[in-house]
């Protein structure tokens, strides 16, 4: 009988919920425990999913010797120190994207999870869709050739309220970390480490960037163009444009379920990849899979490309004049 991996999960909150959901979807995956500082929430979440074990500390939790893995579900200015207290403990984390704030935060995340032989990888559940996985490898056999343009956005319309978690800087407000990430990721998974970035932004007056737009620039020739912005519905689609032809991501591309691939000549084909739920269960059964193979990192979204993600959106929000308190910039 193959292994189960038992999951414990910190922070029961709205995310937190559809992540759950995909459990009844692989098998080997068991959630053993949640950890909420709220009683009622964490009683609450335990009845909803038919969690056995319910902490109001996190440090039972990440002491707890029958956990796998830990999912690390809170807002983003906690997961540096949420994830460090199950590192050193040498619980496996998988931490919700962003990694973290800041790149020199997750470096030391990074360097804690290698010390410690622990697996970490951050929670980009996009990558493992198969709209994604299929998008990668039409690019890598060359089928639309060389890539010459990229462009994706992400935003939604949003009341602004300046003690709200998307603008206020405390919270980790701001477009560009809570859904720029995902453009962001995109365009580094296809065309890796930009050689320039130019970012331009508008402000509130939290400080919190509202809509920000990003340019990239490779020494190869490529470009990338993407929009973040908590104020404004974006299309939520994304292209990949090459020499021989565009793959087009339907929306919402970052969980699409189709894709549609033109080349310059010939009739355009469409992928389908229809799935039921949220569609967590994908990361779900990844990140399990790689723990029963007893993987310390994940090949297909790798620590080294957190970093450079990481990297990157520190310079986008440099660029935006964008400071949070808990220090983000180098």
């Amino acid at each position: 009988m193959e292994r189960s991996i038992r999951w414990g999960i910190l922070g029961p909150g709205k995310i937190a919920h559809k992540f759950a959901a995909a459990f009844e979807r692989v098998p080997t995956a068991k959630l053993y425990a949640v950890a909420s500082r709220d009683a009622f929430r964490g009683k609450e979440f335990a009845e909803k999913f038919g969690i056995g074990k319910i902490y109001t500390r996190y440090e039972d939790l990440a002491d707890d010797p029958d956990i796998d893995i830990i999912y690390v579900a809170t807002p983003h200015p906690f997961h540096h120190a949420q994830s460090l207290l199950c590192l050193n403990k040498k619980k496996a984390v998988l931490c919700e994207k962003p990694l973290t704030m800041s790149y020199q935060s997750a470096r030391e995340m990074v360097s804690t999870a290698r010390v410690q032989n622990a697996f970490l990888m951050e929670g980009m559940w996009s990558r493992f869709f198969p709209s994604m996985i299929k998008t990668e490898a039409l690019v890598r056999e060359g089928t639309i050739g060389e890539i010459r343009f990229i462009r994706a956005d992400f935003g939604f319309a949003s009341v602004y309220d300046p003690a709200g978690r998307v603008f206020d800087l405390r919270l980790g407000g701001g477009a560009q970390l809570d859904v720029g990430v995902y453009p962001l990721f995109l365009v580094l998974l296809l065309l890796g480490k930009p050689d320039k970035i130019q970012a331009i932004t508008h402000r509130l007056p939290t400080g919190a960037d509202e809509t920000t737009a990003v340019q990239f620039h490779f020494n190869n020739g490529s470009l990338a163009h993407i929009l973040s912005s908590v104020a404004i519905d974006t299309p939520k689609q994304a292209e990949i444009i090459g020499t021989s032809g565009t793959i087009t991501l339907h929306a919402p591309w970052h969980k699409s379920q189709a894709l549609t691939l033109a080349r310059n000549s010939g009739k355009p084909k469409k992928f389908d990849f229809p799935y039921s739920g949220f569609g967590f269960e994908f990361e779900l059964r990844e990140v399990t899979n790689q723990l029963i193979q007893g993987n310390k990192e994940c090949e297909g979204m790798s620590l080294n490309f957190s970093l450079m993600m990481a990297d990157a959106a520190d310079e986008i929000l440099r660029q935006c004049g964008v400071v949070y308190p808990m220090g983000q910039v180098r």
